[in-house]
């Protein structure tokens, strides 16, 4: 494991098992979801399965439930323990995504710059449309996909993270209201399908209006999980022969699903997937152990929330290309629903989406270090002291009564 990796996992940790194959599966699954946001023109656009890909998001939900109870399920027993959890939750989500919409500030200004001089049209009017100063407030408040715009806003992808941050807050309060109780977090799960049945048209496929209940569902589908793993725990399960399989499934889910009922299962499909590789025993869980495995899903926070403000920069680059080289043949013959560019070949074409990947994963572990890390730190820090103030004050009126 590099260095990098390993400063990484032992800063995250909170002295709890560390699911170090799940991270690689985050990893992949934030990898995937970037090439579907890539803005160049390729065959496999197409397909239905270019679209199913959008899916992984909700992998993203089930396995940060999964994740929040092992961490924190049975460390949230009053206000001052949910209120640190809150703490750490904000520093690990909202820093980074701050300092993304600060890029996307800047490069509206920028656009505005580059129209009044070099009077070159690029993609829309600055501060307008999903990049308007009205979505602004409630992008940096974590509110934008509560149907408030009617779009996806700013950072396009990071409506996920909203809905999340406020999952974490009904998490917390089930806990210091319930316990950890399977049937209260079955309920929530089941009124998080019901609230996706109920009010969106696009099945799974919500995101701005419904995105709410799309998390509530995965979110705790992943807590059931957690709570399942937990009591199989030193039982010989033979998960190692089921990692083939369940990939299997996973590929013929989303190989076949679609905008329509089936994609409701993506839950339930990522909740088996989650299960299997929890036991890190098969020759999969082997190769995600690697390296590159480790640091894409030590990276993969920041590869989700950075990719679409690398994306939006180089189609400005690519504009005053087209224009300065035009024997380069790169153009833009796809304008909805995006502005997608081509070389004009599917070779160079492929090559250039991989170019892509690789520098959006370059811009990630950067903001990794020098942003995500450093961030959670100090905010971890601080809700540690909070909570020991807590602690503190409760050993004193316990010594009280015992004087």
């Amino acid at each position: 494991m590099s260095s990098a990796v390993a400063q990484g996992r032992a800063s995250a940790g909170t002295g709890a098992h560390r699911y170090q194959v799940l991270d690689a599966w985050r990893g992949l699954c934030a990898c995937l979801v970037t090439v579907v946001h890539i803005p160049v023109a390729h065959g496999l656009q197409a397909t239905a399965v270019f679209t199913s890909m959008q899916l992984f998001v909700d992998f993203f939900f089930v396995l940060s439930g999964f994740v929040i109870f092992h961490a924190y399920g049975t460390r949230i027993g009053d206000g001052r323990q949910a209120a640190g959890f809150m703490i750490r939750r904000f520093g690990r989500v909202w820093p980074l995504h701050a300092a993304v919409i600060a890029g996307f500030v800047a490069l509206e200004v920028l656009k505005a710059v580059i129209e009044r001089v070099a009077h070159l049209p690029l993609d829309g009017a600055p501060f307008t449309g999903n990049r308007s100063l009205e979505t602004l407030v409630s992008n940096l408040m974590l509110t934008q996909a509560f149907n408030l715009h009617g779009m996806t806003s700013w950072n396009g992808p990071a409506w996920s993270i909203g809905v999340e941050f406020y999952t974490y807050a009904v998490f917390a309060l089930a806990v210091l209201v319930f316990g950890a109780r399977a049937s209260v977090f079955a309920a929530l799960s089941l009124a998080g399908l019901a609230g996706v049945v109920a009010f969106s048209d696009s099945s799974m496929f919500t995101t701005h209006s419904f995105g709410f209940f799309r998390c509530l569902y995965g979110f705790f589908s992943g807590v059931l999980v957690a709570m399942l793993v937990a009591r199989s725990a030193g039982r010989p399960i033979l998960t190692a022969w089921l990692e083939w399989p369940v990939v299997a499934l996973l590929a013929a889910f989303i190989l076949t699903t679609g905008a329509d009922p089936t994609s409701l299962l993506a839950p339930v499909v990522f909740a088996a997937v989650i299960y299997v590789f929890a036991f890190e025993q098969g020759p999969v869980s082997a190769a995600l152990r690697m390296p590159w495995a480790q640091a894409l899903g030590l990276w993969s926070y920041s590869i989700y929330m950075v990719h679409m403000l690398l994306f939006a920069v180089l189609k400005i680059g690519f504009t005053f290309l087209a224009k300065a080289v035009p024997s380069l043949g790169l153009t833009a013959p796809v304008l909805s629903p995006v502005k997608l560019w081509t070389l004009g070949s599917p070779w160079l074409d492929s090559v250039l989406v991989a170019g892509e990947l690789l520098l959006v994963i370059a811009l990630a572990r950067t903001t990794y270090e020098r942003i995500e890390a450093p961030a959670r730190l100090w905010f971890n820090a601080r809700a540690s002291r909070y909570e020991a103030g807590g602690r503190v004050a409760r050993f004193v009126m316990a010594a009280g009564r015992g004087a």
